[in-house]
Parts: C-alpha cells; structure tokens; sequence
C-alpha cells in the first residue's frame, strides 16, 4: 500500500498543462467544474496516460469524447510501482465512487464450502468469506439453497458433525444427531481421530468431483422407494439428487489437468456493458455471475481492467488461471496483484485456440443472450407501464419518493432514480424534513418534493415520471408541487397499498388526471418494475433514518459527560460511526482527536464502559 507520504504528494493541474504530469507510475482523479471526482483511474506513467484522454485518439470515441470535455482539474498521487497504483485506485474508486468509473452493484460474495484441517475433528460449513487459513474450500458457488441440500446429504453419507467449535468442547453426551445417524459423535471420542480423518478425506473428494458411486446410490434408493410405493421418501431422495446436480453437476472438463479457471466474456451495446463470468473449480463449471453496467465511455481494456479489480477485491476466492477475451497491459500487475491476495501463482491469459478458447467463447455467448434478454425485457417493462398507466410515452427516467418516519418522530425524506429499469445511484438523494411536523407525512411529501423538483426544475434535469409512495394525500401534494411550478411534461403516479376489511390484496396506482385507481396485474412487467421502485426508495429512506436515530442515541449518551460539547460531538462524530467503535478505541486514538485530552479520552471510555455494564445488567 502507498505510504502515508505518498498520500501527501497529491496535485492538481489544469487540462492545458497535463505535459507537467510525470512519467512515474500513479492515479490520476479527473474533476468536474464543481470539484466533483467523475473519474479515477491508474497508470504506469501518469503523464502518458492522461495525455490520451486529450489527443485525438480520444475524439474516435464519442463518450471518452463526453468525459474529457466535463475534465476541469486532474489531480494526481504518484506511487512507488504499478501494483501500489491499483492497490490505491481500487481503495479510492469504492470512497469516491465517481461517475464514470465501473459501478459493480452485485457485490455479494459467493458462497463456499469450507473444511478445517486444522482441527483434529473438523466440520462442513458454508461460508461468504475466503481466508487464506490452510482450511479446504470449495467454491464459488451461486446458489446457497443448493449449497445447503448439499450439505444437508452430505450429513448423511458422510456423518461428520455440524456443530460449533464451542459447542463440540462443551459436550460431555452425544446430540441428536448421533441418534439419527447424521454424526459419529467425535465429541465424545466415539470415533477415533483416523477413521474421521477417513471420512473427512472422502467427503472431500466427493466435493472434488468423484460423486458417481453417492448419485448412483441415490438412483437405487429412489428406485427402491418408488417400487414400494413410498413415493414420499422417493420424492425425498430426487429433491437431494437434484441438489447435488444442481451444485456439483458436471460440465466440460476445462482442461485434462482439471484447472482451477475463471473465463470471462463481454458484450457492449446500446449504451450498456454486459460481462459473463463461468466459475471452473477442478474442471467442472461450479457457477457463474452476471452483471449489466452502463457504458460511462471507458475502452474495453480500461473496463475490463476495472471490472477485475472490483470483482476478485470483493470475492477472494481466486483461481489460479483467469482466462480473458482480451489482452489487458496491465496483466502483468494484476497478475502479481491477484497472486498476492491468493496466496499462490495467478496466471491471466487470451487463448486462441483449444479447450480453453472454446470456454472463453461459451462465456461470450452467454453474455450476449443474457444481454439480449435485459434488453428485452427492459423495453417490454417500459411499453408496459406506458400502456398500463395510460402515459404519452414510455417513461426511461423515473423518481420515486418516500417519507420515513417513527412514531412522528424525525422525519426524513427519500429519492431514487433509474433509468430505463435500473438504479441510477448517483442521482439518489435524502431529505430532512424541516418544517412540516412528523406525524404529517402528507406535508412531510410536499416539502421534500418542492426542495427537490424545483433544484431539478433550474437545472432542466426534470425525470419522465415521478412515482410517489401512498395514496390519495401524497398524490393531492404532488399535483399541489406540480402546479407551484408549473410542471405539465412529468407523469405523476402514486402507489397505494391495497387493503379492504383489514386484509391486504395487490397494490394500485393513482394517476394524476385519472379519477379511478388502476389495477395492474402482479404478474405484469410494469407492475414489477414500479414495485421494484418503490421498495428501493422505501430501503433508502429506511437506511437513512436508521442512521439519523443512532446518531441521536450517541448524542444523547455522549453530552452527559463532562467536556462534551456540539463541538467535540461533532469531532467524535467524523471519526467513530457508532458508541460500540468509540468504547473500544484505543484512549490515545481518542486523545489524538482535535480538542480532545488524556484525561478526556479516559473519562469518555470510562462513561461508556459503565453505560454498556448497565446495559447488560
């Protein structure tokens, strides 16, 4: 990692002087003319680098075209080696999260399957993290419910114990599941530590691959059950032989020595990127992952390169060959990058020709059916809801509002944004309400989408469609803010939870200028497409509020002590996210702070030691 003074040699330059920028290795942070990061990116030679973005290369492409003209300042951060430069770039592309760089919203980590070796009795587990311990993995895996049948079977063919590590010391009699057969009971010493061992290595081998014998048991147990017409147990049996072929099912042998691969494929159309990546574990496709992002203008190597970084800096559970539709020069970094987190040799390549080739292609070729299919549904959604709430065109950009609040008590305000179905994150805004009262959800709208439209308004930046979250009151506000500001080219709807006699039935829709409420069916794409909406600003003004009660609590518990102002509240509130962190901070982290005391720090650690023994009495 770049070191504290590398932080330090931060500059900024103009446009018309980027032939000043070094030719050392570093990232560069491109601003717009209100200051804001649209941009971040690395580079062997940072001067070189930036210069393409202004030379005539860049004018071939019409939206590198678009980012270099919103270019007002480039701040630079020279590092000592390329892999410093992608290590610091990564860190500050997950802070800024600038426009223009690759947003990858499908962050979850893949669940895998893990065996301890390190404990003389070692048991199945499914984790989302992979930690370079030693421990046996097997993984990614994109299914968890499949994940865990697994598991379940796996109990049973192969009795190993389910327990905690904590639980497993504590036992003095065997569980449940030694009764019924799913444990051997290592607890107390019923088996001995080899033919455990035994068991662990075969289970381990299944999970490799060598399954055949276990999947041809299970065909003639469920033969056996369906004869004797226990079609129950039969249905049993089938349900965990579809999991295993479902997790584990094998695909084409990646290569004869059954590497460890990723492949990966690409399509860019329409204003979109879709990439495709097949998870090879042993030769045998384990799973894959999908993802849709907006094309911001980067060339094929500036995305892919950044889609990588993203991707194995969120799921570490690397494999030893990532196999590429296209040759990336900075390969050689990544590589050394990405064999550092793993712990063992990576290797990127571009094949053209073999097994390997015909992989990368079977990725291609479903990223473009996938892509394909995104795009097709995207514009029946749009159709839909145009056709479904009678609107003059199909609405690509919409907002949605919501109001949240607890028992009337501070009350905040949401907005989100997507465009043409999906989330447009940089636009989503919170709101705290502060004039109208807080059980006034209906004043409390009004305010939040007078603030809001109107800064839209001046900036011409005005949606297709506002959606509002309620019913007949939040409509009547937002007809009220349409006609304050003489808006009439925005759609206005307002969904309503349906209710009669105290039971819930699907949702509906008001539409400004209709007079009966429009009922959609669940099924349709329209309907879940606003849904989806709403849910979303719902989780968002949940979130904040959420954040807005805890900073109250660490408030109210912090100015009871002593020296505690507005002002070193305010401090403690920069550095600590929440009472838990500041209690169990070093005192001489605390005493560092601006304004802040030995003696102080002490007597705020000691305050909220107290409080928390209070609070578990």
């Amino acid at each position: 990692m770049p070191s504290r003074n590398d932080m330090n040699t931060i500059r900024t330059l103009p446009p018309d002087r980027i032939g000043h920028l070094p030719r050392r290795p570093g990232v560069y942070l491109f601003r717009d003319g209100k200051g804001t990061i649209i941009y971040i990116g690395k580079a062997k030679s940072l001067r070189n680098r930036v210069r393409n973005y202004f030379g005539k290369q860049a004018r071939l492409d019409i939206k590198t075209d678009h980012l270099a003209a919103r270019i007002a300042s480039v701040d630079f951060i020279v590092t000592n080696s390329e892999k410093e430069a992608l290590i610091l770039e990564d860190a500050l592309i997950k802070q800024h999260r600038p426009r223009y760089n690759v947003d990858l919203k499908d962050d979850k980590r893949y669940l895998c399957i893990r065996i301890d070796d390190s404990h003389p009795f070692p048991a199945i587990r499914f984790v989302r993290r992979f930690q370079p311990d030693g421990a046996f993995y097997v993984g990614p895996f994109t299914s968890a419910e499949s994940v865990r049948k697994t598991i379940k079977l796996l109990h049973r063919y192969f009795p190993l114990r389910s327990c905690t590590d904590t639980r497993f010391k504590q036992r003095s009699r065997p569980c449940l599941n030694y009764q019924i057969h799913r444990c051997l009971a290592p607890c107390v010493g019923y088996v001995t530590k080899e033919a455990y061992g035994k068991l662990v290595n075969e289970a381990k081998l299944f999970l490799t691959g060598n399954r055949e014998g276990l999947a041809q048991n299970l065909r003639e147990e469920m033969k056996q059950a369906a004869d004797a017409l226990d079609f129950e147990r039969a249905a049993v049996v089938r349900d965990e032989l579809n999991a295993i072929s479902k997790t584990l099912e094998k695909q084409a042998i990646a290569s004869p020595r059954r590497e460890d691969m990723d492949a990966f494929g690409m399509v860019r159309r329409e204003g979109w990127w879709g990439i495709f990546v097949a998870f090879f574990r042993n030769g045998y496709l384990m799973g894959s992952h999908y993802s849709e992002m907006e094309d911001a203008g980067l060339t094929t190597e500036e995305f892919l390169s950044n889609f990588l970084v993203q991707f194995y800096g969120r799921n570490s559970l690397i494999p030893g060959r990532i196999l590429l539709p296209e040759w990336l020069d900075d390969a050689p970094v990544l590589a050394e990058w990405l064999t550092e987190k793993k712990g063992g040799k990576v290797s990127l390549a571009v094949p053209r020709r073999g097994e390997k080739k015909r992989l990368v292609a079977l990725a291609e070729k479903n990223a473009d059916l996938k892509f394909a299919a995104f795009t097709r549904t995207r514009g029946q959604s749009l159709e839909a809801l145009k056709e479904a709430l009678g609107v003059s065109k199909a609405p690509e950009r919409i907002e949605c509002y919501d109001i949240s609040t607890l028992q009337g008590a501070q009350p905040v305000g949401s907005k989100v944004c997507f465009l043409r179905g999906i989330p447009e994150k940089p636009r989503y805004r919170r709101f705290r309400v502060k004039h109208a009262s807080g059980g006034d959800d209906v004043g409390s709208m009004t305010e939040v989408l007078l603030r809001s439209l109107k800064r839209e308004q001046a900036e011409k930046t005005l949606p297709d469609m506002v959606l509002l979250d309620g019913g007949k009151g939040q409509l009547s506000a937002g007809e009220e803010v349409f006609r304050e500001l003489g808006i009439d080219s925005v759609a206005l709807v307002a969904i309503a939870k349906g209710r009669s006699a105290g039971k819930r039935f699907s949702d509906y829709f008001l539409v400004a200028g209709r007079k009966a409420p429009v009922f959609i069916d669940p099924l349709d794409p329209a309907f879940k497409l606003l849904t989806r909406i709403r849910d979303e600003a719902h989780r968002f003004a949940i979130t904040y509020h959420r954040k807005r009660r805890g900073k109250e609590g660490l408030a109210s518990k912090l100015t009871t002590i002593p020296g505690i102002g507005p002002k070193r509240l305010k401090i403690l509130y920069g550095a600590y996210s929440s009472i838990e962190a500041i209690r169990e901070a070093p005192e001489a982290e605390i005493a560092a702070l601006p304004t802040f005391s030995k003696a102080l720090a002490a007597a705020v650690i000691m305050s909220l030691k107290v409080e928390g023994n209070r609070t578990e009495d």
